[in-house]
């Protein structure tokens, strides 16, 4: 993901949506006990943590943990926050836990973060993790990325000759939700190996209309991996093919004249509830 986080801040209100719609359908159902401690894993810069769920977590709570494997990302969340209950732990959720975490959670969150983490075997173990730092009778809301045009996108451009080398590590950042039959199947099957109880799990189609193409562009090269490998000049060069994919893949509608575009697609993300059932150690 790129490290920009001022362009990601700017570019998110498709995430900041998303999430809003998710955990205005999953929250009635939380079991909210009082001074409970909450992580949103892959928080990025802070903006779905700190403008979504933050309002939304019970006056009482006692810890909201922003963790991210860009300690970047989380320095500008930290100058984001005044609340001293807002904590900021730099972690890659697919390798090793701290241990002042296990059993340490009521409520996990995560939103357009196990997306990036690549394989079936780091996204068992990412499941695994959260399902340790969760207290027993904890729960888990996820969204994922399933299929993306961004994705095609990056794929037709490391076909190319020109764009060959930088994409070299393309499969490390697809989801590996990404071109499956049936994703919230393989989600499901990768929670009940973790040993969650999985009370939902579904995919879901959404839309989304850009109200300019300039706007689409910068949200999605706020997530493209790698731009940040580029000169200046080869970056130009870069972002006028990406325009071009753009402009002619299938699920993207482009409407409206040059400097005056509205751009709308397609894609499809999986949500899923579970909980950590009472009797975990």
């Amino acid at each position: 993901m790129n490290q920009d986080a001022n362009l990601y801040a700017k570019s998110c209100e498709l995430q900041k949506i998303d999430a809003n719609r998710v955990l205005n359908e999953y929250f009635p159902f939380l079991q909210w006990r009082g001074g409970d401690c909450i992580m949103d894993v892959g928080a990025a810069e802070g903006s779905v943590s700190l403008e979504v769920v933050l309002p939304k977590l019970p006056p009482n709570f006692k810890k909201f943990v922003l963790s991210d494997i860009s300690e970047d990302l989380l320095d500008f969340a930290r100058d984001r926050s005044d609340d001293e209950r807002v904590q900021f732990c730099p972690m890659d959720i697919s390798s090793t836990i701290p241990d002042g975490f296990r059993q340490h959670f009521d409520h996990i969150f995560s939103f357009y973060c196990l997306n990036w983490v690549s394989t079936r075997l780091s996204n068992i173990q990412a499941l695994k993790n959260i399902f340790d730092m969760l207290k027993p009778g904890g729960d888990v809301v996820l969204t994922i990325m399933a299929s993306s045009p961004l994705y095609d996108f990056w794929q037709n451009m490391a076909l190319t000759e020109k764009w060959a080398a930088i994409s070299k590590n393309l499969s490390g950042f697809l989801s590996p939700y990404h071109n499956q039959n049936n994703p919230e199947e393989v989600l499901r099957e990768f929670l009940e190996e973790a040993g969650f109880v999985i009370h939902d799990c579904k995919m879901e189609t959404r839309f989304y209309t850009y109200g300019a193409f300039s706007v689409f562009l910068d949200s999605g090269l706020s997530v493209n991996p790698f731009i940040h490998l580029l000169s200046e000049d080869e970056r130009k060069e870069y972002i006028e093919d990406y325009e071009k994919e753009i402009r002619k893949h299938h699920e993207i509608t482009v409407t409206g004249v040059n400097g005056n575009e509205e751009l709308s697609l397609s894609y499809n993300i999986i949500i899923a509830c579970a909980s950590k059932p009472l009797e975990s150690q």
